[in-house]
């Protein structure tokens, strides 16, 4: 489904836009979408490496060596 959104722009950023785009709405528009899809995807990445990282800090906190089977469940 596609959902009509309008934005409004600062003026020295309208041209910076529409002079990359050589005047065509049609492509800034393009232009547009894919920078929010790919800075979307960056974020979500970004999410997804965080938790990855605060999973394994976690795990790593445990002592070497250590015979406890507790919460973590090592020792299986």
């Amino acid at each position: 489904m596609i959902r009509n959104f309008n934005i409004e722009l600062e003026d020295n950023l309208y041209q910076k836009l529409k002079e990359l785009c050589k005047g065509e709405e049609s492509t800034m528009r393009e232009y547009i979408l894919q920078t929010l899809k790919e800075k979307l995807n960056q974020n979500d990445l970004n999410k997804l490496s965080k938790e990855k990282t605060s999973l394994e800090n976690y795990l790593n906190k445990g002592q070497g060596g250590s015979r406890n089977y507790g919460v973590k469940g090592q020792g299986w």
